[in-house]
């Protein structure tokens, strides 16, 4: 792996985790069908995803969510910065020769 395409990676995965961060928690969390009762789950059964991406230990849907959630959302910006990074180092080499 080249220098340039370990800089890409680094630059396109920040990138797209700020990107991907932002739209998970200002565009769509609000629009999934989460309680505003932060006590709410603790009489009521919640669905296995939401038990999965957004309660905390104590059963409350809050800010940090929880650790499964963070870790795809890494995952996700990892990957696709990645694969940005090969596509950008592979269309440097064309231009250049």
């Amino acid at each position: 792996m080249t220098t340039v395409r370990i800089l890409f990676t680094i630059v396109f995965t920040i990138l797209f985790l700020v990107i991907i961060s932002f739209l998970d928690f200002k565009v769509l969390t609000p629009l999934l069908p989460l309680s505003d009762d932060v006590c709410f789950y603790h009489t009521h059964i919640p669905p296995t995803w939401v038990n999965l991406l957004y309660l905390d230990s104590s059963e409350h849907v809050e800010a940090p969510y929880n650790l499964l959630h963070m870790a795809l959302l890494g995952i996700v910006s990892m990957a696709l910065g990645i694969v940005f990074a090969t596509k950008a180092e592979r269309f440097l080499k064309r231009k250049e020769g």
